[in-house]
Formats: C-alpha cells, sequence, structure tokens
C-alpha cells in the first residue's frame, strides 16, 4: 500500500527559533490508514497536524501529501486543502447564523457563492449518512455537542477529500457521545477507504486507531509497531510478582505506546488497571484549593482527575478515598504530576 504522507526531518520552530515545535520528525502514512497521534501539552501534535493539512509551513525539511510536495512554493496550498483536506476541530467551528445545511455546504461554495442542485443534493446525503436529515434546516446552536460534531463530520467529507485531519474531535464530549462519534468516524473511514489521522488525548480514542503514533518534545518516540517488537514483556506476568503497585507499559498490542501510561494496581489478589492522563495547570491548581476546601486530600484529588478505567470512564472521588491505599494514592499522584509537567 503506497504511502499519503511522507514527512522527512521536518522541523517548525517559534519565538525567533527559541521554541521547537518540531524536530526533526520522520513519519509515513498508508493511504486508507486510521493513526491517532498522542503525547503531552504542548509536544508539537496539533503543529504537525497543520503540516499535513497544509495550514502552516515547515522552517526546514520535507513534506509530501497525496503526491503534492507542500514545500514548494508554486503549488496553490489553498486548492489542495480544499480537495485534498478534510478538518474535524474539537469545538465544530460552525458558522452560528448558518443552518446545519448551509454549514455543510460551505467547502462546496465556489468564488461565485452559489450552491447548485448537485452539491446540494450532496451535502443531504452527508447528512444523512450521519443521522441528521431531519436537522438539515436547524441552527446548530439549537443543537447537542454531538450532533454539532456530526454536522462537522459531514462537512469535512462533503468535498471527498484524500484525508480526514481531526484535532482533539472528541475532546469537549462526554463519554458516551465520544464512542459515537469514534463508531461514525471509524464507520466512514472503513466505507470511503478516507485515510484519518487524529490527535487525542483520550487513551481510549486513540487505541481505536491502527496505529498510535507518540509525540514528545517535537519528536516522534515511538508507535506501537516498533513498540511491540522491542518490549516482550507480558502484562499478565507483571501480576505475577507480589508488588502491591506496579507502573509499566503494556505490551498489548491495543495500547502499543508509551504515552499514555498504564497503571496497573493489586490489592488482596485483585486487580485494578488504570490509565494516566496529563492533568492541566489548572486542573493541578484545583486539586490544590479542593484540599484547602477539605474535601480530600490534594493526591486524592490529582488522582481522581488524572485516572481513568480501561473503559475510558473517570474513576470516582469516593472510590479513589476508599479503595486504593494512601501510599498508593500518593505514587499515582507522583506519576501522573511528572507525566503532566514533563510527559515522562
Amino acid at each position: 500500500m503506497s504511502n499519503i504522507v511522507s514527512i522527512r526531518n521536518l522541523k517548525k520552530f517559534y519565538d525567533n527559533g527559541e521554541t521547537k515545535a518540531l524536530n526533526g520528525i520522520n513519519l509515513d502514512i498508508q493511504k486508507g490508514e486510521f493513526v491517532s497521534i498522542i503525547g503531552p501539552s504542548g509536544s508539537g501534535k496539533s503543529t504537525l497536524l497543520n503540516m499535513i493539512g497544509a495550514l502552516d509551513i515547515p522552517d526546514s525539511g520535507s513534506i509530501t501529501v497525496d503526491g503534492i510536495d507542500l514545500n514548494n512554493s508554486k503549488e496553490n496550498l489553498s486548492k489542495f486543502r480544499s480537495q485534498k483536506i478534510g478538518f474535524i476541530f474539537q469545538l465544530h467551528n460552525l458558522i452560528p447564523n448558518l443552518s446545519v445545511l448551509e454549514n455543510v455546504q460551505i467547502p462546496l461554495i465556489g468564488k461565485h457563492l452559489r450552491v447548485n442542485k448537485t452539491n446540494d443534493n450532496k451535502a443531504i446525503e452527508l447528512l444523512k449518512s450521519v443521522g441528521l436529515e431531519d436537522k438539515i434546516h436547524q441552527n446548530p446552536t439549537k443543537m447537542s455537542g454531538g450532533q454539532r460534531q456530526r454536522v462537522a463530520i459531514a462537512r469535512a467529507l462533503v468535498n471527498e477529500p484524500s484525508i480526514i485531519i481531526a484535532d482533539e474531535p472528541t475532546g469537549a464530549l462526554d463519554t458516551k457521545t465520544s464512542q459515537k462519534i469514534m463508531n461514525l468516524l471509524k464507520k466512514l473511514h472503513k466505507e470511503r477507504n478516507v485515510t484519518l489521522i487524529v490527535v487525542t488525548h483520550d487513551p481510549t480514542v486513540a487505541n481505536q486507531a491502527d496505529r498510535i503514533i507518540t509525540v514528545r518534545d517535537g519528536k516522534i518516540i515511538e508507535s506501537n509497531e516498533e513498540f511491540v517488537k522491542k518490549n516482550k514483556t507480558n502484562h499478565k506476568e507483571v501480576f505475577d510478582t507480589n508488588q502491591d503497585f506496579v507502573d509499566y507499559v503494556t505490551s498489548e498490542e491495543k495500547i502499543g505506546c508509551l504515552i499514555p501510561r498504564k497503571i496497573a494496581i493489586k490489592m488482596d489478589n485483585k486487580k485494578m488497571q488504570l490509565y494516566i492522563k496529563a492533568l492541566t495547570s489548572n486542573q493541578i491548581r484545583t486539586a490544590r484549593l479542593n484540599e484547602e476546601k477539605g474535601t480530600s486530600t490534594f493526591q486524592e484529588n490529582i488522582v481522581h482527575m488524572g485516572t481513568y478505567s480501561l473503559t475510558g470512564k473517570q474513576i470516582p472521588l469516593k472510590v479513589v478515598q476508599t479503595k486504593i491505599p494512601a501510599g498508593i494514592i500518593d505514587k499515582i499522584s507522583d506519576r501522573i504530576i511528572k507525566y503532566s509537567l514533563y510527559g515522562e
């Protein structure tokens, strides 16, 4: 299968070169592949996505997308984006004073700002495919977050792009709605053989991809294919030890990456498995404020906000307080803070 994205030694700097957003990226993505890109905040994920979508230009290195050299100044990048790329953003970016149908039609509008009957039917068919045939004349401000994201998906597909680029497409949604959106994306990806590239902080989203690409400090540090080859540890063997707290990276293919980490807790011969999620500085500050209010300890708040079950559900504070020993809470809390600040 041929590569639809080919990147070599790609670099992008900001702040007069002081911030190295991308620092030597090498990456190939095959046509029709579904990949997820993960990593700590500020690691370069969104910058990489912007490069692939021709929303920004590199300082050095090469990037070819669907046969187009994006470094070539003679290329019409605006035309490339409109014909080759479909964009899905976390906050939808729908125009509030236009109807659902009109929002989906936007990429089809030519320089004369008109939509013909063929394009009109095309947009309607796409809205039907995402289950919104009864909402075509509705204002998006009156729709739920999940419905608005489905409108955004229809808009991204209307020009029949080669690649769908999604930046945190489920970041503003609850767990149930998030999975519905992912099921829809996977269905459309399979039916249309479109290449799907998703940036996410959510391990349950990342694990649904064909391949996980981990970015840290502007570099790709691991993909699941490489990791499985290098790490032969069986996660069941880890549980056979006498440790009460195990912090390890599993070699299970469905996870297959260094970030996010997976924590295994063993108590009274029972197993509890959690995923770590990086926290923002505001969340860490909130954990301290909650401690001052006396509702729970700083460490309990950190664990509550930063750990999720394997099904993607956040661990309730009550479970943290009653089911996990204090010493283990401290260890998990330290790990979450370190991961949040340094990606380690």
